[in-house]
Formats: C-alpha cells, sequence, structure tokens
C-alpha cells in the first residue's frame, strides 16, 4: 500500500538521521513498523464500521414520515402506508334578504342558510366515506350525506347510504359552486337525499350513474310503508378544454310514495329566507307514483359560459287524469376578471372558480326561470323570476354574492298575480 512506503521511508530516514549517532537496529525498525501497521488497520476498520452504520442510518432519515398532515382540503391526516385518510371540514353560508312585497308578506330578515360540518375520507386504498351533519336549514339539525363506497373497480363506483340521487346538472353542482344564492324555480322537482345504492362509471368525456332508493332519514314515519323510486342520469361532454367546454345530459327520477300516496310541489321564490312559497300544488291525493326529467346543457369558451335546463313532472293519480308540470331555466354568466367556469367532465358537474389575481375574481350573471305547477283540477300557479347576480371571488373557498330578483307569480297560489322583488346578499366560506 502506498502509505505502508510512506511509513517505511519516513523510519528509514529517520533511522539514517541516526545513523551517525548510533549504528542501525534493524530489530526496533521492524517492531516499529509491525505497530504502525496494526494502528493503521484499525483505523481503517473503525471507518468501515462508521461508513456502515452511516449507510443504515441515511435511508430511514430521507424517507417522508408514515403520516402526512394537509390543511389544503380541510384538516386531513392521511397514512401513507395503508392509503387510509381523515379529512375534516365544512361549510357556513349566511344570507341577508329585502322584500319589496306585493300580496305575500315575505319578510325581511337574515338566515343561516347552510351551516355543515363533515368527517370524510378513506379506509385502505378502496374504500371512502363520508358523514355530514346539517345545522342551519329550517333550523333543523339532520344528516345530509352519510355513506359508504367502494372505488376498487375503477373507474366504476358504488355507494351505499344516504346521499343525492343522481339528477340535473345544477343540482349535482355543489351549493359552493353555483352561479347564484339558490338554484332555479323549477327545482321544486329534484329529488332529495335519500336512502339508497347507486353505482357511477366515467369515461374522459362522460358519464353514467343509477340507483334505488329508498326515502329520506328525515321524513322516516313508523307508521307509514316509505316509499321508493329510482334515479339515472347519463352526460357527455364533447368538447372539453382549459378554457371551454360543451356539456350534453339528460336525467330521469321514478318514485312510488309512501302508503299515504301524497306528492307536494311549491317553491320559494329563489330566496331562502323566506318560507313563503308563491306557487303550492297544496298536496296531491290518490298518487300512484311520479316520473321527472330534465334536458340539460351548457357551454362555454373562455370567461363567458351559458347554462339550461329543461324539467317535466308527470304524477299519476288513481281514478284521476295524470298531471303534467313543467318549468326550465336558461342563464349567462361572465367572469370579469378572466376565468372560465371550471367544468369536470368525469363527474359531469362544475367546480368552484379559482381566483387569478390577488384581489380576487368577479363574475357578473342573468338568470331567467319559469315553473307552472297548474294542470287539470290542480291550480298551484305560474312563476317567473329575472335574476341578476354579482360574485366576487377572494378565494375559491372565499365568496360574496348579491342577487336582485324580479318575480312574477301570475296567477300565484292562490289565484292572484303579484310582483315582489328582493334584494339579499350572501358570504359564505367553506374549509
Amino acid at each position: 500500500m502506498p502509505l505502508k512506503r510512506s511509513l517505511l521511508g519516513l523510519a528509514l530516514i529517520s533511522l539514517g538521521a541516526q545513523a551517525a549517532d548510533a549504528p542501525p537496529d534493524l530489530e526496533t525498525l521492524y517492531r516499529l513498523l509491525q505497530a504502525q501497521q496494526r494502528q493503521l488497520q484499525q483505523q481503517q476498520e473503525e471507518i468501515a464500521t462508521l461508513r456502515q452504520q452511516l449507510d443504515r442510518l441515511q435511508p430511514a432519515n430521507s424517507r417522508k414520515p408514515r403520516v402526512k398532515l394537509s390543511t389544503k382540503k380541510g384538516f386531513v391526516i392521511k397514512d401513507r402506508k395503508t392509503g387510509s385518510s381523515l379529512r375534516l371540514g365544512g361549510r357556513v353560508h349566511i344570507d341577508q334578504a329585502f322584500f319589496h312585497q306585493d300580496e305575500t308578506s315575505l319578510g325581511n330578515g337574515a338566515k343561516l342558510r347552510r351551516a355543515r360540518l363533515f368527517a370524510a375520507g378513506g379506509i385502505g386504498h378502496d374504500w371512502r366515506f363520508k358523514s355530514e351533519i346539517e345545522f342551519g336549514e329550517n333550523g333543523k339539525v339532520g344528516p345530509r350525506n352519510v355513506w359508504l363506497a367502494f372505488r376498487g373497480w375503477k373507474p366504476l363506483k358504488l355507494t351505499l347510504g344516504h346521499f343525492q340521487e343522481p339528477f340535473s346538472l345544477e343540482g349535482m353542482t355543489s351549493s359552493n359552486a353555483i352561479t347564484f344564492m339558490e338554484r332555479a324555480l323549477p327545482f321544486a322537482f329534484t329529488p332529495d337525499y335519500h336512502i339508497g345504492a347507486a353505482a357511477a362509471i366515467h369515461g374522459e368525456r362522460w358519464t353514467a350513474a343509477g340507483g334505488v332508493f329508498g326515502d329520506t332519514l328525515q321524513n322516516h314515519n313508523d307508521n307509514v310503508d316509505q316509499g321508493w323510486g329510482g334515479a339515472a342520469r347519463v352526460t357527455f361532454a364533447p368538447w372539453t378544454g382549459q378554457d371551454h367546454f360543451l356539456h350534453l345530459g339528460l336525467s330521469g327520477d321514478y318514485r312510488q310514495p309512501d302508503s299515504q300516496r301524497r306528492v307536494r310541489f311549491r317553491s320559494r321564490p329563489e330566496s331562502y329566507v323566506t318560507n313563503k312559497r308563491l306557487v303550492d300544488t297544496r298536496t296531491i291525493a290518490r298518487v300512484d307514483d311520479t316520473f321527472k326529467g330534465v334536458l340539460e346543457g351548457a357551454i362555454g369558451y373562455g370567461p363567458l359560459s351559458l347554462q339550461g335546463e329543461y324539467f317535466q313532472t308527470w304524477v299519476k293519480r288513481r281514478g284521476q287524469k295524470t298531471l303534467n308540470f313543467s318549468g326550465w331555466y336558461a342563464y349567462g354568466s361572465w367572469l370579469l376578471t378572466g376565468e372560465t367556469r371550471p367544468y369536470r367532465p368525469k363527474s359531469g358537474n362544475f367546480g368552484r372558480i379559482n381566483p387569478r389575481r390577488r384581489w380576487g375574481a368577479w363574475e357578473l350573471g342573468m338568470r331567467y326561470s319559469a315553473l307552472d305547477l297548474s294542470d287539470s283540477d290542480v291550480r298551484g300557479g305560474r312563476e317567473r323570476n329575472l335574476t341578476v347576480g354579482l360574485n366576487w371571488y377572494l378565494f375559491p373557498n372565499l365568496r360574496f354574492m348579491a342577487n336582485y330578483i324580479l318575480a312574477d307569480a301570475s296567477p300565484n297560489r292562490d289565484g292572484l298575480n303579484e310582483h315582489p322583488r328582493i334584494f339579499q346578499l350572501r358570504g359564505q366560506v367553506d374549509f
């Protein structure tokens, strides 16, 4: 080894320097070289041991921690190894409304429109769950989304529990992301959250979902047999991209009512601060079944978008004429700050707007909606509303809204013509 030769050279030089004073002692030189060799070998062994220890410690220090904590979408805890996770979140929507009243007293005031808390997450890599409680709507505490889903056969998803039936574009878009404070008048026809089982599948540009459902948890009555029904929805997006979309969809819902054989359709004037309805069929008795259908459409390019849906409802009665009710809405949206409404082709709905600027995004919208609840001997009234809305998105999960509504109920549920005007505001946050 070079080091050994160097040590030998140094020893010889040292001995050469001593040669002037004493004769060379070869035995002493040999013992010195052996001692230095043993010392060098011991040092090399210690270095090798330290390197092995470092090699064992380095991968452990460089690995990511098993448990990941995040606050990007609520409070999220995730186990990287098993895939299990837990997310805590919620939403709060607070409304204030001012009514210029006509025949019906609507009542100015404020309301906690929605206050929800939820726990959601995954069990392993294939199972998902959610448990959501509503505290704000009508002052009642009750379940909203309470379900368990299996996603091990992607892209197929199977869901069991209490959740919303697949029906309507606006109905399947979260209330955190809809353009106006309230959904349009024809949502008097949309099915509620029900207990059921559903299957959903999607491709890059299409979705299909269907399920069988019982009653809602909040309306269960032990003295009557629950109703049941089925719902299905298909969507297709032939033209989609980062700044454009075209959505086409079709939804249907069949339902047999509970053993009391009664149904009712009514609608607020697109404001939830009031509990009054200008149009209302009141209770329709001796109902065998109902069928509801809706045609969906939406198109957008850059900051501009259009959306509309047409609803039709048939009520089959025992020994009486089948009733036919209808409604529709259409609206335009313009994002003044240049964003595009985020369409999601794999779920057939819209997500939240993500502002591009520090001071947020601004959106202007205008909607016309109509609802006809009069047919044959049922005179529920007809209503048409024109709504102008302005939204300010400070962040994707924080926005302020203002809506001005010109309502026209001609006639209303009592046969009178009235034209109330409504100005309402909302502050909302979700986490």
